[in-house]
C-alpha cells in the first residue's frame, strides 16, 4: 500500500509544527519549514519519510541548543550533554554540534578564555582549581595548558585576598597567616603563592 499524505494539520500547542497523516493515520510531525513543501496527496517512500524525520530532528536539536546557549557561554561537552538529556539521537547531536561550531556558537578555546576572565573578576582561583574546572567542562588538555601558560597566579591570589584584609587586620601574625593560607588553599593556590601573598598581605593590612 502506498504511503499517501491524507492530512496536514497545525499542532495546537506549537504553531510552528505540523502533524503529518499518512493513509488516514498520524505518522510524524515536522517544523513549518519542512512541512511547507508537503501537500495532501503526495506519495512518500519509506526512505523519504526517514529523511524528513532525520532532518527535522537535526534542526530541532540545533534550535534547542541555541536556546540553551542564549543564557551563557557553554563548552562543547556541556552542550552535548544537554542534547543527550533531551534524548536526541547521536546523529542529530553530532549534526547540531558541527553546525554550532561552524557558526561560532560553541568554541572551547574562547569558552576557556572567558571562564578564566570571569573567575579572575568575580572569584579568583589558582591554576590547580582552574585546571580542574575546565577539565570538568570537557575542555581539551592542550587548550587548558595553552590558556593557563601565561596566567598570573600571584595577581589572582592577591585579587582573592585583598577584599578580606580589613576583617583580618586585628589578628596576630600566626592566625593571620593561617586564615589566608587556608582560604587560598581552598581556592586552589599552591604553597609558594600562599606564602608570597601572606607576606604581602601582612605588609599591607
Amino acid at each position: 500500500m502506498p504511503n499517501v499524505i491524507t492530512s496536514i494539520s497545525i499542532q495546537k500547542k506549537n504553531k510552528n509544527r505540523f502533524n503529518i497523516f499518512i493513509n488516514e493515520q498520524y505518522a510524524f510531525s515536522l517544523n513549518c519549514q519542512h512541512a511547507e513543501n508537503l501537500h495532501i496527496g503526495d506519495h512518500l517512500t519509506k526512505n523519504k519519510i526517514e529523511d524528513l524525520k532525520q532532518t527535522d530532528e537535526q534542526d530541532t536539536a540545533y534550535s534547542r541548543a541555541l536556546f540553551y546557549l542564549q543564557f551563557r557561554s557553554r563548552s562543547r561537552m556541556e552542550t552535548k550533554r544537554y542534547l543527550k538529556d533531551k534524548e536526541f539521537s547521536s546523529e542529530a547531536i553530532t549534526s547540531a554540534l558541527s553546525r554550532l561550531e561552524t557558526n561560532g556558537y560553541i568554541n572551547d578555546l574562547e569558552f576557556a578564555r572567558l571562564w578564566i576572565e570571569n573567575r579572575l573578576r568575580f572569584k579568583p582561583k589558582g591554576v590547580y582549581a582552574l585546571t580542574g574546572e575546565l577539565r570538568e567542562k570537557g575542555i581539551d588538555e592542550q587548550i587548558v595548558k595553552d590558556i593557563l601558560k601565561d596566567f598570573d597566579e600571584s595577581e589572582s591570589a592577591w585579587a582573592a585576598v585583598a577584599p578580606r584584609l580589613n576583617r583580618l587586620k586585628k589578628l596576630e601574625r600566626n592566625e593571620f597567616n593561617k586564615k589566608i593560607y587556608s582560604f587560598l588553599s581552598y581556592r586552589g593556590f599552591g604553597y609558594g603563592i600562599c606564602k608570597q601573598v601572606c607576606d604581602q598581605a601582612w605588609e599591607n593590612k
